[in-house]
């Protein structure tokens, strides 16, 4: 058929179907059908929705298992200008956790999580580590802790039944992500995550605790101190504080180490009958806090012979420190900046004993004084 034979046919058609009039259609029926046809279009929109949720799951499927719900991060809460981030009532005594610097003023700032205003923790944020301490006599029965977490986690969960929010606290420009609590040391400490991120353990292995004094120099736990976990890591310093000789010719010196672990000593002698050392950790003070003062009974071989070393940290305003001995004599006691912070360390040779230490400021006047001194490990004393 040629092009002008088609158009042709198309007129005819055309005139045709123009000149045949349509049926009459009753109202009621086409009513009828228009609802049948709205019926089945939202019928065929159903069925592409639930097309696409097939189509959806089906992906996902082709993917590969989805991974655990994981909630979106809520809101940071911040803490106050004083850095508390968890604070409570625990057999009727308040208690608060916080970041705050711990250098004296006019050193470099260092941080650190201390509670009750004191017996600070030093450490860096770092999500996954944590840390408890018991407070001892000053609150027995009662244990406190921390755990850091990243900052998609919103809370943690105590013991099965206490949700603990995590807050974001910044300090000496760094911020930490962390969540504080209150626990009785009546029970085991178990630490949960309801919906942890990828990667997360949902239980986390947090470090024990008791309000009992150690029976020996070895048991870690001891009131003020913080128990961190292994992985946590913090300002660290290790230096000598005095050294000298004793009258007998034996060489000796004391060493600190500060850092997570606490405010940890040791006296060393040497002579040539061979060396001897003793230490001990205790608690990291705050500026305004008690002191801690350790003591570290070194015996020599030789009878009769030894000495007792003792250190601490002594508040920005102590200018000198006197050690008054059990024959009326005094010791110098030599002072060292370590990470910001004030100490002081001497020894006391056998057989005498440290009787009395006092604090003096600036314009040399004595603004404390304390008798009640350790033999052996520490007691907190606030000048």
């Amino acid at each position: 058929m040629t092009a002008t034979e088609d158009r042709e046919l198309r007129r005819v058609l055309h005139d045709t179907l123009r000149s045949v009039p349509p049926s009459p259609a009753p109202l009621e029926a086409i009513i009828r059908r228009s609802k049948r046809i709205r019926l089945r279009r939202a019928g065929a929109a159903a069925g592409a929705v639930a097309l696409a949720g097939i189509i959806a799951v089906t992906s996902l499927a082709l993917r590969g298992s989805p991974q655990p719900y994981v909630p979106p991060a809520a809101p940071a809460i911040t803490a106050g200008p004083d850095g508390v981030f968890a604070s409570g009532t625990a057999d009727g005594h308040r208690w608060r956790l916080a970041v705050q610097n711990i250098a004296d003023p006019g050193y470099s700032c260092l941080p650190a999580i201390i509670i009750n205003g004191t017996d600070a923790d030093p450490v860096n944020p770092d999500p996954g580590t944590g840390a408890t301490v018991a407070l001892g006599s000053a609150l027995p029965g009662v244990g406190f802790g921390f755990v850091q977490v990243p900052a998609d986690v919103n809370e943690i969960v105590v013991n099965g039944d206490a949700a603990v929010p995590a807050v974001t606290v910044a300090a000496c420009g760094s911020r930490y992500h962390v969540a504080g609590f209150a626990y009785p040391l009546s029970k085991p400490l178990r630490v949960t995550v309801a919906n942890p991120p990828p990667g997360w353990p949902p239980v986390f292995t947090m470090p024990l605790v008791s309000t009992q004094r150690p029976s020996t120099h070895t048991t870690p736990e001891s009131p003020g101190l913080w128990i961190n976990t292994i992985s946590a890591q913090g300002e660290t310093d290790s230096v000598a504080l005095a050294w000298g000789t004793l009258p007998d010719g034996q060489a000796w010196f004391i060493k600190l180490q500060f850092g997570p672990g606490g405010d940890c000593y040791q006296l060393d002698g040497s002579s040539s009958l061979g060396n001897n050392q003793m230490g001990y950790c205790g608690p990291v003070s705050t500026p305004g806090g008690p002191e801690t003062i350790t003591a570290l009974p070194l015996g020599f071989p030789n009878p009769g012979t030894g000495a007792t070393g003792y250190a601490l940290q002594v508040s920005p305003g102590t200018d000198q420190l006197a050690a008054t001995l059990s024959n009326g004599s005094t010791e110098p006691a030599t002072f060292c900046v370590v990470a910001g912070r004030k100490y002081a360390a001497f020894i006391v040779p056998n057989p005498l004993r440290l009787a009395k230490l006092t604090w003096f400021d600036a314009r040399g006047q004595a603004i404390a004084s304390t008798t009640a001194l350790p033999r052996y490990g520490y007691v907190q004393f606030q000048p």
